[in-house]
């Protein structure tokens, strides 16, 4: 629908249960768009609905969608792909005359790569490969949360990945009918998540994580099309983890919870549903989970979000502790764990007579025990690396902090990337 600019007008009715009915199209703009107008609208089930005497009836609508015209000046027909244009210094430029290298990512009619992304240098009055990032269709089984049960659908993974794991375009989940279930932005070899779009596997949007400078904000919506909770995340100091502070709250059905950070929050968390004040995006003081039978979970207090004291009921094994959560780390943390790998790492003869450098990616769960188990190496270099850095990480079993959830020790995944660079 590239290049549609203008309002589709839209009449239905707002039933008494929040839900739409007879939805159709006033006056279109152009099949595709009418389409996806209808659909977009239809997927809303958490409409306020009117009120006679008290009491919910049904109430006709009219409502227009706006579709802008936003033109994708980077697009070139001929060879079906983006082509962005950069300096000698690998700076993105429009002016012809800086241009030094250009990126291609082939895409199809709905921007989805579909091929290696290409990158090419201008020598002697012509375009020459420099490098690529490669095109990568797997199939998967997607983890569906609603929540404590979890599910899975099958699905599969597009990615354009260069030989150190840098990512050049999202990540997209399909399901196998064809429907986006996410898209993911990496930067840093790939490890670090910068933005996402989630979605229910019936196309209602789920959750959206976006930049916001330094910090990011969080929207989540439930499976009707009702917002959800919008909460920012902030760094206070370099280096320091994000702090989360919940700005908006609402139920399934629209009552709005929390405002600005303010206000009395119900929240369904897996098999409970957990209540306490909010001040200025923070829990303060007591906050109370109960299951579905009402039976009390967890009671716990805080203070300007900073968690004091809890207590859990589980299943008869009652914890008490004033840390929620505790990542595992090496013991001695990261000099410790620099200092085990810089000592043990043997460089392979293999790829030192090759000149193979480079990071190879790991991952592996930390057990309760302190002990690592299922090791699988994401992303490899080859001669004889993947095999080193994999031995090297066995060694450390037994050289873990576990995890801990709530005074309990968890099983914890964990992401490692191992560095080979030839002197």
């Amino acid at each position: 629908m590239a290049g549609v600019k203008g309002r589709v007008f839209l009449s239905g009715v707002v039933e008494p249960d929040g839900s739409v009915s007879e939805l159709k199209i006033v006056k279109g703009l152009q099949p595709q768009a009418d389409k996806e107008a209808l659909r977009v609208v239809g997927l809303y089930r958490a409409w306020q609905p009117a009120l006679k005497d008290g009491k919910p009836v049904r109430q006709a609508f009219n409502y227009s969608v706006v579709f802008p015209d936003n033109p994708i000046t980077n697009y070139d027909s001929i060879s079906h792909s983006l082509v962005d244009y950069f300096n000698d210094k690998f700076q993105y430029t429009q002016e012809p005359k800086e241009y030094h290298f250009r990126r291609l990512i082939p895409v199809d009619n709905n921007g989805v790569v579909t091929a290696d992304v290409v990158f090419e240098e201008f020598k002697k009055k012509e375009w020459k490969p420099y490098m690529s990032a490669t095109y990568v269709k797997k199939p998967m089984m997607y983890k569906i949360k609603d929540g404590n049960k979890v599910d899975s659908l099958p699905a599969y993974r597009i990615t354009a990945r260069d030989q150190n794991w840098n990512s050049y375009v999202p990540e997209m989940v399909f399901q196998t009918n064809g429907l986006l279930l996410s898209t993911t932005e990496y930067q840093g070899g790939g490890f670090q998540e910068v933005s996402h779009v989630h979605y229910y596997p019936s196309g209602i949007l789920k959750e959206q994580l976006m930049a916001d400078g330094a910090n990011q904000m969080l929207v989540i919506w439930h499976d009707n099309g009702q917002i959800a909770e919008v909460i920012r995340r902030e760094r206070p100091q370099a280096m320091a983890p994000m702090e989360e502070r919940i700005m908006g709250l609402w139920s399934k059905t629209g009552q709005q919870y929390v405002k600005d950070g303010n206000g009395w929050a119900v929240k369904q968390e897996k098999e409970a549903t957990s209540q306490g004040q909010l001040v200025n995006g923070y829990k303060e003081g007591r906050w109370i989970s109960k299951l579905t039978d009402s039976t009390l979970y967890i009671d716990e207090f805080y203070s300007a979000g900073v968690l004091t004291k809890g207590t859990i009921y589980d299943k008869g094994d009652v914890r008490t502790y004033t840390e929620g959560g505790v990542s595992p780390q090496f013991k001695g943390g990261l000099p410790a764990l620099g200092q085990f790998l810089s000592q043990n790492l043997r460089y392979p003869a293999e790829a030192s007579r090759r000149n193979v450098s480079g990071k190879v990616y790991l991952t592996f769960v930390v057990c309760e025990d302190g002990s690592l188990c299922d090791y699988e190496v994401i992303k490899g270099i080859g001669s004889g690396c993947d095999e080193e850095a994999l031995r090297v990480v066995k060694e450390m079993s037994g050289k873990w902090q576990p995890g801990v959830q709530r005074g309990k020790k968890v099983r914890v995944k964990y992401n490692l990337p191992v560095t080979f660079m030839l002197n």
